[in-house]
């Protein structure tokens, strides 16, 4: 699937969570669930979207103070240079850290008509996208305007070329994305 199909089909998932019915923890608690159930298995651009969809409706993992220890994941990791399976636990720990940044923001703070403007966390980390919709809309956003995406990456991308690592990208440049 070409990554912009991928995208595409990305934001039709997440459209309705525009509203943010459901809670920005609780879906990335959900999202963590629903990776951790496929982490045995080859990431596709099918299995990716699946996820995302299945994390609207899933269970969510509890919450484990031990996530509080993260810190923020690098922007511009060298997934080249990775191992699958370290691109997995790239991917856990930068959900957690969601989960637990969001909770150092507070109600409060989620609550604030004006968040979209940016918020730093009291750790420094700053966010303008808190919710899966308004996340995978910037990082849609982000590839258009940097051109991530070449034409000769896209006209090669196939499903061999998904990984693990495209769920932390999409959150980590999503949230930060003006």
């Amino acid at each position: 699937m070409k990554y912009n199909d991928f995208l595409n089909e990305l934001k039709g998932i997440v459209q309705g969570q525009i509203e943010n019915i459901v809670p920005e923890e609780e879906y990335y608690r959900k999202l963590l669930y629903q990776v951790e159930l496929h982490s045995t298995e080859k990431p596709t651009a099918e299995l990716l979207l699946k996820i995302f969809k299945d994390s609207l409706d899933s269970e969510p993992v509890e919450f484990d103070t031990n996530w509080n220890n993260l810190t923020e994941p690098e922007p511009f990791p060298d997934f080249q240079k990775m191992s699958a399976e370290d691109e997995l636990i790239l991917t856990k720990n930068t959900i957690k850290f969601f989960v637990s940044d969001l909770r150092r923001l507070g109600t409060k703070v989620l609550q604030d008509p004006h968040r979209g403007l940016g918020v730093t966390s009291s750790i420094g980390s700053r966010w303008y996208n808190f919710d899966i919709c308004s996340i995978v809309y910037a990082y849609d956003s982000f590839c258009e305007d940097s051109l991530v995406i070449s034409s000769d990456v896209e006209e090669s991308n196939d499903n061999s070329d998904y990984s693990w690592g495209e769920i932390s990208s999409i959150l980590v440049f999503g949230k930060e994305y003006e």
